[in-house]
């Protein structure tokens, strides 16, 4: 188990080795120092409002490892965040006006 001292040093470690170890508050603040690592490692750990708040502010990570975890709406503004992750990870997951959407925004 790490220190909390040792958790605010290296929230990635964190969440990677040991997040069923960490309390909710701990869980808490590697989740908004680290929301990428926490969406790759800790996704079925986290609250719905952690899921939110990686997403707002990690949107192409979610695309690129979680596509098909996040709910439609989602999906949609990681999408509209992020097109060009969008087609390049998720290509298949597309509607066909999304498709026109992303390829619009990346040309």
């Amino acid at each position: 188990m790490m220190t909390d001292q040792e958790i605010k040093n290296r929230p990635w470690a964190a969440l990677h080795s040991c997040a069923d170890k960490l309390s909710a508050e701990q869980l808490d603040y590697c989740v908004h120092e680290c929301p990428d690592t926490a969406l790759l490692f800790c996704f079925e750990k986290l609250t719905p409002d952690q899921v939110d708040y990686c997403i707002f502010e990690d949107p192409w990570t979610a695309l690129a490892c979680c596509a098909d975890k996040l709910a439609e709406e989602q999906f949609d503004y990681c999408m509209r965040e992020s097109p060009s992750t969008a087609l390049k990870y998720c290509a298949k997951k597309l509607t066909d006006e999304q498709k026109k959407f992303c390829k619009k925004k990346t040309t």
